[in-house]
């Protein structure tokens, strides 16, 4: 990157206040490009091109060494030099290099640059008049050839309930090897495509315009919109504005939002969050009871960084099959919801989609919504897994001949995340259980025949069972995130008629791990006691049957 380029980069990252296309941005304050010794200068590497790329470097004070201040709340983050942005645990790489000014002492610098590469350790000792030289590749060993990773549920300060800036939350997502960007602001249209200019992220990045409305009962995110920088709320519809006297009926604004510029789509976000926030959980809906919105919204999140625990995912795919049950086209998602530059970092958890091209600057916001729509989607927190059958891929329908299908399946992850199991769901029953006890890449790579006797679905799962470092995906979760990854499904025609009917049988709840960790947080103390809702989220009250 270009000194000038690097400076542009600079003022909109120190910029105090909202990012406009049309407003003059200034920098209050431009810290020294390169700090002074004792330092760390971080050069990270891409095992493919072995070209400086962006990441991330957790640093870790060893012994009696000073943790080093990296200027960030937790809520906000602060530029410390050039292409270095501070986060509490350590530091934002804007190009993947960069130098860092620590106290003198020994450090653990832990190197990782999203789901896709391997993560890289370091113990380096920093003398007072040394910059220390810490120069890796990280091996790009799990490969996702035609899909881009996306995170399609992130705040800025232009939400109420965060106060980080775009430009950081752009990095956030870029560092941690997110593809497509989809801000979703409560009640405003946002679109981060002139930051990502700007900050030279036009090859690793795009920017879809989106946003998160507030609708009686929960909350919904709706992408692609147009974006207007001249509207009242960015492009969003007046009733979005926030607060409100009154929350938009679902059932009357779901069917308005379709008819928008952009044809947007509804996906239900965070939908058993509590104690208010989720839609499902305030409206009291099981599975097997009426829900008067099916086939009004086109997606759930099954995934969101805020309900990664095993007993809250399990929930969520009991859900999610039940409508899949009923012949609904329900795409599964997974996606941060990330407000601040702790807590729940960005692209933690995400999605993987399948796209006509695989250059995010050639990617239209039309494409988005194929691909969601379609149900070419993989959700996951950190493993990767691919399924198709009979040659036909997710979101398809294949025509079962002889009451027997063929599955092929690949799983994969890095290292640094566990990967222990491979599970297939028919119908939303457990039909098989593959282990997966090696770690070459891919972890596993196999074919399966399965026993169709009626049309339905089937839905792969790919699990581990130990938790995700926390300083990695962050804490809200308290260390309690299982590794997932889930296909969305394929459709069975057992019958031949050329349509799908499956049997609208509610499914057991699934048990994706082992039973000891799906009781782990499920009692109504832990509930509360773990609760975690996004920073000054609006004010609430325990509803009467959770206190």
């Amino acid at each position: 990157m270009s000194t000038l380029r690097w400076l542009s980069g600079l003022l909109l990252l120190a910029a105090c206040g909202d990012h406009e296309p049309s407003a003059m941005i200034v920098a209050p304050e431009v810290p020294p490009l390169v700090p002074k010794p004792p330092a760390i200068h971080i050069v990270l590497r891409d095992g493919d091109s072995m070209m400086p790329m962006p990441g991330r470097a957790i640093i870790y004070p060893v012994g009696s060494t000073p943790k080093p201040d990296f200027k960030s709340d937790g809520a906000t983050a602060s530029v410390i030099a050039q292409g270095v942005i501070g986060a509490p645990e350590g530091v934002l790489l804007v190009t993947g290099e960069g130098t860092v000014g620590v106290p003198t002492g020994t450090y653990d610098v832990l190197l990782l640059q999203g789901t896709e590469y391997e993560s890289v350790r370091k113990t380096v000792t920093v003398a007072a008049d040394a910059v220390t030289q810490v120069d890796v590749t990280l091996e790009h060993s799990v490969k996702t050839d035609g899909w881009l990773a996306a995170d399609m549920h992130l705040h800025t300060k232009r939400s109420f309930d965060s106060k980080l800036l775009a430009a950081h939350r752009v990095v956030s997502e870029v560092v941690s090897g997110v593809h497509v960007l989809v801000p979703t602001e409560h009640g405003f249209h946002y679109d981060f495509s002139d930051l990502i200019k700007s900050l030279d992220y036009g090859q690793r990045a795009v920017s879809i315009p989106g946003s998160e409305y507030n609708f009686q009962g929960g909350h919904a995110g709706i992408y692609p919109v147009v974006y207007d920088p001249t509207g009242p709320f960015l492009g969003a519809p007046p009733w979005q504005e926030w607060p409100k006297p009154n929350m938009a009926d679902p059932e009357t604004y779901f069917p308005l939002i379709h008819q928008q510029a952009g044809s947007p789509l509804v996906i239900i976000n965070h939908p058993r969050l509590p104690p208010d926030l989720g839609y499902f959980l305030n409206i009291r809906w099981r599975p097997g009871l009426p829900l008067s919105t099916a086939g009004l919204f086109d997606g759930m999140e099954i995934l969101n960084g805020y309900a990664m625990r095993p007993p809250e995912v399990a929930d969520l795919l009991h859900d999610w099959f039940t409508l899949l049950n009923q012949g609904l086209r329900v795409v599964g998602l997974g996606n941060s919801d990330s407000h601040r530059i702790d807590w729940l970092r960005a692209g933690y958890p995400r999605t993987w989609l399948q796209f006509p091209t695989s250059e995010p600057s050639r990617l239209l916001p039309s494409d988005l919504r194929e691909a969601i729509l379609k149900m070419r989607a993989v959700a996951s927190n950190g493993p990767f897994v691919m399924l198709s059958v009979d040659g036909k891929g997710l979101g398809e329908t294949v025509p079962v001949k002889g009451g027997m299908i063929t599955a092929t399946i690949t799983a994969d992850a890095p290292g640094w995340v566990d990967l222990t199991r491979l599970q297939i769901y028919r119908n939303g029953v457990l039909a098989q259980e593959i282990p997966i006890t090696g770690r070459k890449h891919p972890a596993l790579s196999t074919q399966v025949m399965l026993n169709v006797p009626a049309d339905g679905w089937i839905v792969v799962l790919a699990l581990g069972d130990l938790p995700l470092p926390s300083d990695v995906i962050g804490a809200v979760n308290g260390g309690q995130a299982l590794p997932i990854a889930l296909t969305n499904p394929i459709w069975l025609d057992a019958d031949g008629d050329g349509k799908v009917t499956p049997s609208n049988l509610v499914p057991p709840r699934p048990l994706p791990w082992k039973q000891a960790a799906l009781k782990a947080g499920s009692e109504r103390g832990q509930i509360l006691e773990l609760l975690h809702a996004p920073l000054d989220c609006e004010p609430f009250e325990y509803p009467e049957w959770l206190q």
